[in-house]
């Protein structure tokens, strides 16, 4: 089975997690299924909350104490690892210096009503300048991460492998797996390192928030007005793709100015390739027959390149 025929669902923020009791039902998923919480870092565990809301028995998988462990026993990959996170920053570090002028430049172009010429056609280069640099950096950062794999060969590597063998029994016992949200690059990379989308392709999967960010093609980091002052989007990195068509935006509602017109139309424009889908509490999206189907209550939206908030449309 391929990723793009596994069965797939994508949810929001579960406070009360009453979507995912939803997602579950839908997919009448038999006991036990396997939970990914590694975005929860230390507090992984903390999943009593979690587990009693599923209803079903539930095997943690442990990703990031498995982890905290490969680095206590491999010093080597633990250091490797580190080089890695050195040569990403400095390399995002470049590339917002970058993007926040040209942002400025876009949004300024976007937000001119002149009316003596049409500027429809400075307006799409200011924002493909935009789009330009994110393919660079998405480009980079994909070559510099595929370097280090290449010199990890975490696949061999003793004590992943013993992770990777213990993990493997679980998850033949299983017939889902839930990947919680927190930090999407921690879930991300323990999702690689261990290689768990490889192992069971068969298996179903439900995710949220951040779980649906490491999901896709493209991770985003987007806040309209963090603690620190005004923010531009990001691209951090390339996900594990197992969709193509949707850019997931978890908690958009209070994390974006969905009032900004100029904000909103840039944002969509800018990642034209994608949906760009905004998950709440109530967001329930099943992939269905090749395209994405809507289950629970009320409409799913999505950011509109005319700089409106659209109905979602598979």
């Amino acid at each position: 089975m391929s990723d793009n025929e596994r069965q797939l669902v994508l949810l929001g923020p579960q406070p009360q997690y009453a979507s995912l009791q939803t997602a579950l039902a839908e997919l009448h998923l038999e006991s036990p299924v396997a939970l990914i919480t590694a975005g929860w870092e230390t507090d992984e565990n903390d999943d009593h909350q979690l587990k009693q809301a599923i209803g079903v028995e539930a095997i943690n998988l442990n990703l990031f104490a498995r982890t905290e462990q490969l680095f206590a026993d491999d010093s080597e990959l633990i250091q490797t690892l580190q080089a890695r996170q050195d040569e990403l920053r400095h390399l995002r570090d470049a590339y917002n210096d970058r993007l926040s002028h040209l942002l400025k430049a876009a949004r300024q172009m976007i937000r001119r009503k002149d009316t003596l010429v049409n500027l429809d056609p400075e307006r799409e280069s200011a924002i493909e300048m935009v789009r330009q640099l994110d393919r660079q950096y998405f480009v980079r950062t994909s070559q510099i991460n595929d370097q280090y794999e290449e010199r990890l060969q975490t696949s061999t590597r003793q004590f992943v492998v013993q992770h990777r063998g213990e993990i493997a029994r679980l998850l033949n016992r299983v017939n889902a797996i839930l990947i919680a949200g927190g930090h999407v690059a921690i879930i991300l990379n323990r999702l690689k390192i261990f290689g768990i989308l490889e192992m069971r392709p068969d298996l179903p999967i439900i995710a949220w928030s951040g779980g649906a960010m490491a999901l896709s093609d493209q991770v985003v980091f987007f806040h309209d007005s963090p603690p620190q002052g005004p923010g531009d989007a990001e691209v951090l990195r390339a996900g594990m793709s197992l969709f193509h068509d949707v850019l997931p935006l978890p908690d958009a509602k209070s994390r974006l100015n969905l009032d900004d017109q100029a904000r909103v139309e840039l944002f969509a424009r800018r990642f034209n390739l994608f949906k760009c889908v905004i998950f709440d509490e109530q967001t329930i999206l099943k992939r269905q027959n090749g395209g994405w189907e809507v289950k629970g209550q009320g409409p799913v939206t999505r950011l509109g390149e005319s700089g409106r908030v659209l109905e979602f449309d598979s």
